[in-house]
């Protein structure tokens, strides 16, 4: 959570697709940025919690911020390494049909292909997953400590966590995003002709102002007030 105001604010940030700034979608990071915020997004459609930890953990190996911003995902989604011979299940995903950063495939949950399919029914281990995942958020929090960043961590989905080993997680609790979305006013103007799940412009513009309040503290209440 926020130590104090911070002037002229430098801040990370990595999500999944609900919060994806360089989508087509509106979202509070795009609104931020609007309100003149200076962030680094390093958020991207589909992808697991273990990348969106890697992203940010290696990002403040190298340079510093003063806010990082953890937008957690649900379980169970898998990103593959594309080369010559997996690329095809990619392009011919009825749904999960890109790449991204040109080198992964955020296959999601999708198991529309049998190597997926056999992947869920005899590899996939939910246990090891969330140890892996509490792990890295645990050293993403004393990295964070260590460099003196401010650090704010949600579920943007529903997380089940069994290993007792989360209770060391600081986030922002009994909150994920796409409840908080469904149990909003703004739900009822979701666009349902689509498979997206991803909170409309109008929740979007009230979880900026949310963070704002909750976590960066900045004078942009005005500009804030102009979105509708």
């Amino acid at each position: 959570m926020a130590k104090q105001k911070s002037v002229n604010p430098n801040i990370l940030v990595s999500g999944c697709g609900i919060s994806y700034g360089a989508g087509e979608l509106p979202t509070w990071i795009k609104v931020l940025k609007i309100c003149g915020l200076e962030i680094k997004d390093l958020t991207g459609p589909g992808i697991t919690n273990g990348l969106i930890l890697n992203l940010l953990i290696e990002e403040l190996l190298k340079n510093q911020y003063s806010h990082v911003i953890c937008q957690l995902t649900n379980q169970g989604k898998l990103d593959v390494e594309l080369n010559n011979k997996n690329k095809t299940l990619m392009q011919n995903d009825s749904l999960r049909n890109y790449s991204f950063q040109d080198k992964y495939w955020p296959s999601s949950i999708s198991d529309e292909h049998d190597a997926k399919k056999m992947y869920y029914d005899y590899l996939y281990s939910p246990g090891i997953e969330e140890k892996d995942l509490i792990i890295k958020i645990l050293y993403l929090q004393d990295l964070c400590e260590k460099k003196d960043i401010n650090l704010f961590i949600f579920q943007g989905a529903d997380i089940e966590w069994k290993d007792p080993l989360h209770k060391n997680i600081n986030k922002f609790e009994n909150f994920n995003m796409l409840d908080d979305y469904k149990n909003s006013i703004h739900y009822k103007h979701h666009d349902h002709t689509s498979n997206r799940i991803t909170p409309n412009k109008l929740y979007q513009i009230d979880f900026a102002k949310k963070i704002n309040e909750l976590f960066l503290k900045q004078d942009i209440e005005g500009k804030l007030k102009k979105f509708k």
